[in-house]
């Protein structure tokens, strides 16, 4: 005769357990407080607990959203990624804060970066055919870059 499934029984984490499955978490990468929080919530944390560590966390530095974002978009840039396929990225991992958006952003030149995953993927001859050019200008958008950076990568040779 089968024995019925059981779900074993989980005790709660402490606080201490919580908080250290956290910092773990802080250590192999950034997180988001948005991140954090979701991970602490799906431990079993209640929100008072979640608060409480998260803001410890943030305060004594080893979380910080504006750390956490320059990462991503570091790493975005790197894999040649524009700037709508980032800003949604932060949006979605809890980033919400236009103001640091907007200036971590503004740190580079996201027409050169067009142009260098356009000549990455494609080579530094310019597209002379209207089906090339589509082509290539729907590669860039489908990478987050908008229509005028598109526009000047098609255009203008990598310098």
């Amino acid at each position: 005769m089968l024995k019925p499934m059981t779900t074993p029984t989980h005790q709660p984490l402490s606080f201490t357990s919580l908080r250290s499955k956290a910092l773990a978490m802080l250590t192999r990468r950034e997180h988001s407080q948005f991140e954090l929080k979701t991970k602490l919530a799906e431990l079993g944390a209640d929100s008072t607990q979640i608060e409480t560590i998260v803001s410890e966390l943030a305060a004594q530095a080893w979380q910080d959203d504006r750390r956490f974002s320059e990462v991503l978009i570091r790493s975005y840039v790197r894999k040649g990624q524009g700037t709508l396929n980032i800003r949604q990225e932060l949006k979605q991992r809890g980033i919400n804060d236009k103001d640091l958006i907007e200036e971590l952003l503004a740190e580079y030149d996201w027409f050169a970066l067009a142009q260098h995953t356009r000549c990455k993927k494609f080579g530094e001859e310019l597209p002379t055919e209207r089906k090339e050019q589509a082509q290539q200008c729907r590669f860039l958008q489908y990478r987050g870059f908008s229509s005028e950076q598109c526009w000047y990568a098609l255009k203008n040779q990598l310098e």
